[in-house]
C-alpha cells in the first residue's frame, strides 16, 4: 500500500469529516491514555497527568462526536485510506518520540504540536469545502483544536526551568546489542 498524504482536500461531505474525526479522536484519546500510563510507571507525575488530562479531553470530544453521528452512516476507511498528511492521524504522538525521562516541558510541546496539526487538518478541510454545512463543522472541529493548543500554550508558559529537565537516570537502560 503506497499512500501518498494529502491535506484533507478530499473530506468533502460530512459523513466523510465524522469518520475522520472519530478516527482521530479515537486515537487520540488512545494514545494519551497509552502515554499516561506509561509516565505513571516510570513515576513520571507530572507528564503523566498532563497526558491524562489531554486523554478525558479527547474522550469527551469522542462523546460528543459520537452522538453527532447517530443516524449518519459513516464511510468506513482502512487505516492506509484516511486523508492525513503523514501516515499517523494528525494528533496522534508517535510513541518513537517518547522516552521515560521526558520533561514536562517536552510532553507539553509534543501535544503541542499535534494538536496543532489536527487544527490544521480540519483548517484545510474547511478551507477545500464546497458544502457549507462541511465547512461549518470543520471550523467548529479545528475551534475545539484551537482551545486545546490555547490550554497547552498556558501549560508552557507556567512550565519552570524543573519542568525543562529530563529526569537524571542513576542507572539508564543498557543496549543488549
Amino acid at each position: 500500500m503506497n499512500k501518498t498524504p494529502t491535506d484533507g482536500t478530499e473530506v468533502q461531505t460530512v459523513p466523510q469529516l465524522l469518520a475522520h474525526a472519530l478516527a482521530m479522536e479515537t486515537e487520540a484519546s488512545e494514545r494519551y491514555g497509552e502515554l499516561a500510563d506509561q509516565m505513571e510507571m516510570h513515576r513520571k507525575t507530572a507528564v503523566a497527568t498532563l497526558f491524562r488530562r489531554l486523554e478525558v479531553a479527547e474522550k469527551q470530544h469522542l462523546a460528543d462526536l459520537t452522538a453527532l453521528c447517530k443516524g449518519v452512516e459513516l464511510p468506513h476507511y482502512a487505516p492506509w485510506d484516511f486523508k492525513w498528511r503523514s501516515k499517523e492521524c494528525p494528533e496522534t504522538i508517535d510513541l518513537g518520540r517518547v522516552h521515560y525521562q521526558l520533561s514536562v516541558r517536552d510532553a507539553v510541546l509534543l501535544a503541542l504540536e499535534h494538536e496543532r496539526r489536527a487544527t490544521q487538518f480540519y483548517t484545510d478541510v474547511a478551507n477545500s469545502a464546497h458544502a457549507p454545512e462541511v465547512i461549518a463543522l470543520a471550523r467548529q472541529f479545528a475551534q475545539e483544536e484551537r482551545e486545546h493548543s490555547a490550554w497547552l500554550e498556558s501549560c508552557l508558559a507556567e512550565c519552570s526551568a524543573a519542568d525543562s529537565k529530563a529526569s537524571e537516570d542513576p542507572d539508564p537502560p543498557l543496549s543488549q546489542e
